[in-house]
């Protein structure tokens, strides 16, 4: 028996990177259903057009109402959500541009926006359709470790990704009464398109690596496993935690 059968999940972010490995990964562990939710349209058609299991919805995660949309026709069609993979997020350029000194309006809201105020809408979503359906269900949030260590030039990214790691807490508290799991996790520097600002320019990819006691970046598949072990039955004691994968780098 796989550790997902008949489960349906919802995952963000889902086009690229680690939410395209969350669900390669979910659908081998024999879940019913996923909804993968992306900004990038085409490319969920490209990745999942042809698999039958996966419900594609293409929103922007900044929109409370198309975000609680998703989560009605999802329910509408599945009769429940069991688990929520909460990962979309961005980040901006590495470079003093974006520093705290000189980061644009634009971009520091733009980073908010998403990165807080849609992971928010998403889990709050998410936990009201789980407790109006009674599920004991599982929200994972994904964090980062870059408000442990502090890189430069990163602009509202690490306050953003601490700022989840504390409402994952508030989240967890409040919700355990319901039976709902809450807890986050956090990749380092994985290979994604996220990160190839830095591992594409020489000098920083080469201050980051000798950052990192393992003196690698992160794989997809390790962040992935990480991710669905807090979503399993496994980490059935963990809540409100946020557990991290980076290979040393921000010890």
């Amino acid at each position: 028996m796989a550790r997902f059968d008949g489960k349906v999940v919802v995952v963000t972010g889902a086009a690229n990177g680690i939410g395209r490995g969350m669900v390669e990964r979910f659908l081998e562990e024999g879940v019913e259903a996923v909804v993968a939710v992306d900004l990038e349209e085409p490319t969920l058609e490209e990745v999942y057009g042809r698999e039958p299991r996966v419900r594609r919805f293409a929103l922007d995660i900044r929109d409370f109402d198309a975000v609680h949309a998703m989560v009605d026709a999802a329910v509408d069609e599945f009769g429940r959500i069991d688990i929520l993979m909460n990962n979309a997020g961005i980040s901006i350029k590495d470079n003093d541009k974006y520093g705290m000194l000189n980061c644009p309006k634009e971009a520091w809201d733009k980073v908010i926006l998403t990165n807080v105020c849609g992971t928010f809408y998403v889990a709050q979503a998410v936990a009201q359709a789980m407790v109006a359906k009674g599920t004991k269900g599982v929200i994972v949030n994904t964090s980062s470790n870059t408000f442990r260590f502090i890189p430069k030039y990163l602009g509202a990214y690490p306050a953003s990704k601490a700022a989840i790691t504390i409402f994952t807490k508030q989240f967890a508290k409040e919700l355990a009464e319901y039976g709902i799991r809450v807890n986050a996790f956090g990749p380092g520097t994985v290979k994604t398109r996220m990160s190839e600002p830095t591992r594409l320019n020489p000098e920083m990819n080469e201050a980051f690596l000798k950052a990192i006691p393992t003196h690698r970046y992160g794989e997809i598949h390790e962040a992935v496993s990480l991710g669905l072990f807090l979503a399993s039955d496994e980490a059935s004691l963990l809540l409100g935690e946020t557990v991290f994968a980076d290979g040393g780098q921000s010890l």
